[in-house]
């Protein structure tokens, strides 16, 4: 088919799109990406909202947070006031910053994919990647096809992860229903970044990533999320106030019902002033909140009793309405 743009189209306003869009993410992207960056390119002198670009593109305004999440990730957006981790990469953000060793930066996996004969030829030569391929299907519970077996074989040989690593890996991707081949990639990579090349520390980091979508799922079931996974944003919201500021879901919901009492709509950042604010006073339980709340309503009440002296007697008030003769007074006519 041959084609060109025609010439006789009314172009009206037009707006620029940077040229790596086209040229780097035209096949890394999704489609609801790229028609959310396209929103945002034309509307990106108005400061748009999250609530405008739903409305505008029909997208859900937890998937639009995910995908801006994922373009202030690759640079493309900018954010000053959220902390963003790549969206792909959203289950391993609950892990406790001390608890991960200094990451080293990889490359993603290339674009270039082995053949299918050379695929072949590695199956023949070291039996564990045949070995990979056939315990990954029972895993996916589906056959790998020619990508699959792609991503499989380059994280082995690319990222250097040993094939029981990449095993546990799969599971736990099937575990939380993620197991596209972009997805499992960006794992992989994070994994190889924190050195995770043993059986025992992909151990240790799914319990990890297990005990915390456990917090996220008591927290939405608490106050009726029905996401059934976080956006980058509040895992690494979550993630900070399990293990940076030492907080359990007793506190972080009574800090969520403290928001839900100040604002009209879910916001993250204003839980995590009421737990920083908790944590600078020391305070480590409900009961210490309440005697917290209870003191305050005690010092207000005294303060002002004490900047506004009494020109009556109470009681001397109270005996008149009690026992003192009801006056009517007749209306003017």
């Amino acid at each position: 088919m041959i084609f060109h743009v025609n010439p006789s189209l009314s172009w009206g306003a037009v707006f620029t799109v940077p040229a790596v869009i086209a040229d780097k993410y035209i096949k890394l992207a999704s489609p609801e990406q790229l028609k959310v960056l396209l929103w945002v390119l034309r509307h990106a002198s108005e400061q748009p909202t999250v609530e405008a670009i739903a409305a505008e593109t029909g997208i859900s305004h937890e998937d639009i947070s995910e995908i801006l999440s994922f373009w202030i990730y690759e640079g493309i957006l900018v954010s000053e006031d959220v902390k963003i981790v790549k969206a792909a990469e959203q289950v391993n953000t609950f892990i406790p910053e001390k608890t991960v060793p200094p990451k080293k930066d990889l490359p993603s996996l290339p674009e270039i994919k082995p053949t299918q004969a050379q695929i072949i030829a590695r199956t023949k030569e070291a039996n564990e990647i045949n070995e990979l391929f056939k315990e990954a299907q029972k895993k996916f519970g589906r056959t790998l096809g020619y990508d699959g077996q792609c991503t499989l074989l380059m994280m082995h040989d690319q990222y250097g992860l040993p094939v029981e690593v990449i095993l546990m890996l799969i599971e736990y991707c099937v575990s939380i229903h993620k197991t596209s081949n972009s997805f499992i990639a960006a794992v992989a990579k994070n994994w190889a970044e924190e050195e995770i090349d043993t059986l025992e520390k992909a151990v240790e980091k799914v319990e990890y990533l297990q005990q915390c979508r456990s917090l996220w799922n008591k927290f939405r079931q608490a106050t009726g999320l029905t996401a059934p996974n976080p956006t980058s944003s509040q895992a690494e919201f979550l993630r900070s106030w399990k293990y940076d500021l030492g907080f359990d879901i007793d506190m972080i919901l009574l800090a969520y019902e403290e928001m839900a009492d100040r604002c009209t709509r879910l916001s993250f950042p204003y839980i995590n002033k009421v737990l920083t604010a908790w944590k600078s006073k020391g305070y480590t339980t409900p009961e210490q909140v309440f005697e917290d709340k209870k003191q305050f309503s005690r010092n207000k009440k005294k303060q002002n009793e004490d900047s506004v002296p009494a020109s009556y007697d109470i009681n001397e008030i109270e005996n008149r309405l009690m026992h003192g003769p009801i006056v009517y007074k007749k209306k003017d006519e």
